[in-house]
């Protein structure tokens, strides 16, 4: 059960590190395929369309061929994609990596999150929050060793293959040890059927969850540099301590849910998220906004494990589909967030407009009662269940 513990979480490690390897080079590959700044967008909503489709496409496939083989392709499809990035030469060349990459991504987003959820009931323990702290590690490392690459001149195509290799090597190692399609929840679901009550509000809490983490990832550091004219150095940590207090709320979320309950430890998250950037916002300090922040991230992290796993036990469906859907509603959040704030900003200024996050988070304080999974599907208690490779 260790190994295979070991082995999902190496999967989000490595999920993570994708992703932050290719933010820290965004830059040079735009300057490479010889991009403007729109044009880069439109490549980089290509990454957003390709997660969008491939989210429920990997909720079936998980039904009917197993999480594990949807694991290890959609990882392979995310570590050849940002490879090939890096090669592009034009807007067409990047946004079909783009495209690829995305659905790496969104494929993998559902298919190990149901690895996860499923060795959870095998061991009878809350364990989902911990493998979301190894994506928030891959994160930090892809991000770091990105920066580190970038300061040494070393070259995106050079950068990336060596992630890629890396990426893959893991995987096709560690693949043996993920649940095979035996233990997958395989419920059997209709091709379409309208979304539960339960799934709908769990997607909206998603929704909110995902709109403030989409705003801290754009917005941080400009309103620090907007607002306070902070240094780009100083503006930085606004994200860094949002992610860093991310990472560290999940690694104690397994422990706090057990304690406190998911409804009542999701509900306490989002407060703290409320109050932390809210106090943030309302007091011109550099120091509290950094601060307010970094509360929002510790409130924030331990949410969506959380409503994984509610998802997972909703009633006629089966874990992947349920996890595909909130998670496909919670990234339009993801997507529908920063722009809003953009917009909003423009009439109001950048400081009123994220209000806009402190309202998503005060009514994730209310849609968190719907964090409670599915008693039928609560993980199990007694002795841990084996499945052979």
């Amino acid at each position: 059960m260790r190994a295979r513990r070991i082995a999902i979480g190496l999967f989000f490690f490595c999920d993570g590190l994708l992703i932050g390897s290719w933010a820290a080079r965004i830059p040079a590959v735009q300057q490479h395929a010889s991009l403007t700044n729109p044009r880069l967008g439109l490549a980089l909503f290509a990454a957003s369309l390709g997660a969008l489709v491939a989210m429920p496409v990997a909720g079936r496939l998980c039904e009917r061929i197993g999480s594990r083989s949807v694991t290890l392709a959609a990882l392979l499809l995310g570590s050849g994609s940002l490879f090939a990035t890096s090669l592009a030469t034009g807007l067409a060349g990047l946004a079909a990596a783009l495209f690829g990459f995305g659905a790496g991504f969104g494929g993998i987003n559902v298919s190990v999150n149901a690895q996860g959820i499923a060795l959870e009931r095998l061991s009878g323990r809350s364990i989902l929050s911990s493998f979301h702290a190894a994506f928030s590690a891959g994160g930090l490392a892809g991000a770091g060793l990105g920066a580190l690459a970038a300061r040494e001149g070393l070259a995106p195509s050079t950068h990336f293959a060596l992630v890629a290799l890396a990426v893959a090597a893991a995987a096709l190692v560690a693949v043996r040890l993920l649940l095979p399609p035996g233990s997958d929840d395989r419920a059997t679901s209709r091709t379409f059927a309208w979304p539960t009550r339960a799934i709908v509000v769990l997607g909206a809490a998603a929704f909110c969850t995902m709109l403030a983490e989409g705003a801290a990832a754009d917005w941080s550091a400009v309103y620090l540099t907007r607002s306070f004219g902070a240094a780009r150095g100083i503006a930085a940590l606004a994200y860094t301590a949002f992610a860093l207090a991310m990472m560290v709320s999940r690694l104690l979320g397994d422990r706090l849910n057990n304690r406190y309950g998911p409804t009542r430890l999701a509900r306490s998250g989002a407060a703290l998220a409320t109050v932390g950037l809210g106090t943030g916002l309302a007091v011109g300090s550099i120091p509290l906004a950094i601060a307010g922040f970094a509360g929002m991230g510790a409130g924030l992290g331990v949410v969506i494990p959380i409503l994984f796993r509610a998802a997972a036990s909703s009633p006629n469906v089966s874990a992947s589909t349920g996890v595909a859907a909130v998670s496909t509603v919670g990234w339009l959040g993801f997507l529908a967030g920063p722009p809003a704030i953009g917009f909003a900003a423009a009439a109001v200024g950048l400081r009123s407009a994220l209000g806009i996050v402190v309202l998503a988070t005060a009514a994730l304080v209310v849609l968190a009662r719907s964090a409670a999974p599915a008693r039928s599907a609560a993980p199990p208690r007694g002795r841990p269940v084996s499945y052979p490779a």
